[in-house]
């Protein structure tokens, strides 16, 4: 089959690699229809987790929808043709953890995310499932590729973050990332109150989309943000901060504009921040509530996640700007990663 493989910091380069087959009779094999790159994708990338991509042998990405082409013996949930999609992280559905909802710890599978470390992920014309009756979720039908490839793991990560900060219908909530996830969370948001949403971010075209959707863009490197907040709140901060972004100065930037008692859901991904310094004296003053949700734990929330698309309380396809092919996919990781004007969220069709 052909892959993207990971050769070193900003290499893929798309080769002829071994078909997988199914190993485990647990195993599934599910023929790539489509797949994207996510934000978390870029940490190893761009050289930021060494030792989880191993150049030469690597194939990148965890967002997929696919059709299933083998089953092993012991798979009972799937057959060949069913159209599918599965959670970033592995799990089995029975360990400890996977019964308390916490299925991106799976005990079973050691927190096992497809394209990280051993096992390969979906940027490339067939991927390997283990464990699949725990976690591969069939694609109902008229569910387009772009809802299902978003199911995977964008917009369930969106709702878990949107739930777990409660908001109430007269909160104001400031939304911190307009990535393709924190796009889709604006939306969700949006359901929940009345009050506008503030959408700070960096980049000129993430904050366009942000405001042709109802929010109300901040730049963070130009715009008063101190400012702009107290205007909107009476001076003493928002309620809400749902994060996306996943870097440390982002966490600052949420705490600073919360209001005293406010809550910070968190859905970035602050796997290389190990070293950032935490103001814990401000958290402390602040009586903030820390609700962080970025090792999201998508698998139970699929469903819920597919049913806010048919309910008409997101659009998922508002935030893919191209379609590429798999010979295509390096080059747009590159534009991905240096966030090119326009690029927001890729369908690789391979």
């Amino acid at each position: 089959m052909r892959a993207a493989v990971y050769q070193g910091p900003h290499d893929l380069r798309v080769e002829d690699v071994p078909d997988p087959t199914p190993v485990d009779p647990r195993d599934v094999v599910v023929a790539t229809r489509g797949a994207s790159m996510c934000g978390s994708d870029l940490y190893l990338y761009q050289g930021e987790l060494p030792g989880l991509a191993v150049p030469g042998a690597t194939i990148l990405g965890h967002e997929i929808v696919g059709e299933v082409v083998a089953v092993g013996s012991a798979v009972s949930r799937f057959r060949v043709g069913d159209r599918v999609t599965f959670p970033f992280s592995v799990s089995c559905g029975t360990c400890r953890t996977c019964r308390r909802g916490l299925t991106g710890h799976c005990e079973t599978s050691k927190r096992a995310i497809y394209g990280f470390g051993g096992l390969a992920g979906s940027h490339a014309e067939y991927v390997r499932v283990p464990l699949a009756d725990g976690h591969l979720h069939h694609v109902p039908a008229g569910v387009s590729d772009e809802t299902a490839v978003v199911a995977s793991c964008n917009l369930p990560a969106a709702l878990i973050a949107v739930d777990s900060a409660q908001i109430a219908a007269t909160d104001t909530v400031a939304l911190v990332g307009a990535g393709p996830t924190g796009l889709l969370a604006l939306q969700l948001i949006a359901h929940r109150t009345r009050r506008p949403v503030l959408v700070l971010d960096r980049v000129g075209h993430r904050l366009a989309l942000a405001a042709a959707l109802g929010g109300v863009p901040v730049d963070v490197d130009s715009d008063p943000v101190a400012e702009i907040v107290a205007d909107a709140t009476d001076g003493l901060g928002v309620d809400v901060v749902v994060e996306f972004a996943g870097r440390g100065d982002a966490f600052d930037v949420a705490v600073s504009i919360l209001r005293p008692g406010g809550v910070l859901a968190g859905g970035g991904v602050y796997r290389v921040e190990t070293a950032h310094p935490t103001d814990l004296g401000m958290l402390f003053a602040k009586d903030l509530q820390l609700r962080l949700n970025g090792l999201a734990n998508v698998q139970p929330h699929m469903g819920a996640a597919l049913g806010a698309v048919a309910g008409g309380k997101v659009d998922p396809s508002v935030v893919f700007s191209h379609r590429v092919s798999l010979d295509e996919l390096p080059a747009a990781a590159e534009a991905f990663s240096r966030r090119a004007e326009g690029f927001h969220k890729m369908l690789i069709e391979p």
